[in-house]
């Protein structure tokens, strides 16, 4: 094996570990997500007089919307965000930081590292900004279901051409400043 075949496939591995470890977490921390999204949707619109807390929210979700299963709805899309945007993410600092700082990590200071990462964080958002997009569409879906009304889409792909008939290309990128800014802000290199 060459060196340079030995270099790519560390890459490889990379990118693909990176990304099942992120799939892994967002499958593990979806339903915390999508009951967060449908509290801030509803707001006092729920169905219940009395407040509403989380732990409320998700069992009226098991509930109402097949079982436990319901509380993976829009899960698809939040995966394939993750295929795109963790190796994007992190290779992308990786090539940043040997670009600016060569093999020696350490050479580079803490705000060219932040900066760095916020960087490829941006990148990765916007490249990924469809999926994301998508999943909170699918997860919003739920409150049409819990108010008796069909839900809008029916998988990912069938939400991604909706969305592009009604919006344009361009509706793919709809909250995509908000969420740069939040991937510039989050992403934390290694130190």
């Amino acid at each position: 094996m060459k060196i340079g075949e030995n270099g790519n496939q560390r890459s490889w591995t990379k990118i693909a570990l990176s990304s099942l470890s992120a799939m892994v977490a967002e499958t593990t921390t979806f339903p915390i997500d999508l009951t967060k999204t449908r509290l801030q949707l509803h707001g006092q619109s729920l169905s219940s007089s009395r407040s509403t807390n989380a732990f409320r929210l998700a069992s009226e979700i098991v509930r109402s919307e097949q079982g436990f299963l319901g509380l993976y709805k829009g899960l698809s899309p939040a995966i394939i965000r993750h295929l795109f945007y963790t190796p994007i993410r992190i290779v992308g600092y990786e090539h940043f930081r040997n670009i600016l700082g060569g093999t020696d990590a350490d050479s580079l200071s803490l705000s060219s590292k932040a900066l760095i990462g916020g960087l490829s964080g941006v990148i990765a958002q916007v490249v990924a900004s469809p999926a994301d997009l998508v999943k909170v569409r699918m997860q919003a879906d739920g409150r049409l279901v819990s108010e008796g009304l069909g839900r809008r889409y029916s998988g990912p792909f069938d939400a991604l051409n909706k969305i592009v008939h009604s919006e344009g290309f361009g509706g793919f990128w709809r909250g995509v400043f908000p969420n740069v800014q939040r991937a510039f802000l989050v992403f934390q290199p290694p130190l």
